[in-house]
């Protein structure tokens, strides 16, 4: 996945992963990166219809297989 630095050389960032507005379509009850844009803080969580504070939202990144390696 491409990347570049921030303007403030703080965060890196992805130049082909965006952020999803939350609709009527984002999934819900299951594990997603949740966001909301005005406090610009990520985690990992549980996203449900009446939760109003996230506003994006972006499915969790997966291992390429050849990447996997078998727990001892």
């Amino acid at each position: 996945m491409p990347h570049k630095l921030n303007s403030d050389r703080t965060a890196a960032v992805s130049l082909d992963a965006v952020w999803l507005p939350i609709d009527e379509y984002t999934p819900r009850g299951v594990k997603l990166m949740l966001i909301s844009r005005a406090a610009g803080v990520a985690q990992i969580g549980l996203h449900q219809r009446t939760d109003s504070h996230y506003t994006h939202w972006h499915p969790l990144p997966k291992f390429f297989k050849d990447t996997i390696k078998e727990a001892v």
